[in-house]
């Protein structure tokens, strides 16, 4: 029996969103409700690529040079760069320390 009072639910997308991995044994994909809220589209990016890096075991030396757009930097002049750089770093340290907070606090997958 459907539920036509709240068809179109948030929690209702959330669970067929882990209904359709569970289906399809994508069980390690990383889903829209393990990012943290309120982050930019650019900082979401950011937060898979660490978590990719941290989950292979990959050690993080430079992260600057590891999770930046190399095509993007190529592209942009001095000063542009240096803004994408400072944003970039800014966006690395918060989502650290969110991947950081969960590592520790056992909300890992």
């Amino acid at each position: 029996m459907a539920n036509s009072r709240h068809g179109a639910c948030a929690i209702r997308t959330l669970a067929a969103q882990a209904k359709r991995r569970l289906k399809d044994n994508r069980y390690k994909e990383e889903s829209e409700c393990n990012l943290p809220r309120g982050v930019s589209p650019a900082q979401k990016q950011l937060y898979i690529k660490l978590k990719q890096l941290l989950d292979s075991g990959e050690e993080v030396v430079n992260p600057i040079q590891q999770l930046a757009d190399k095509r993007l930097m190529e592209s942009l002049s001095h000063e542009e760069r240096q803004r994408y750089v400072f944003q970039l770093a800014a966006d690395y340290v918060a989502m650290k320390k969110e991947l950081d907070g969960r590592l520790s606090g056992g909300e890992n997958d």
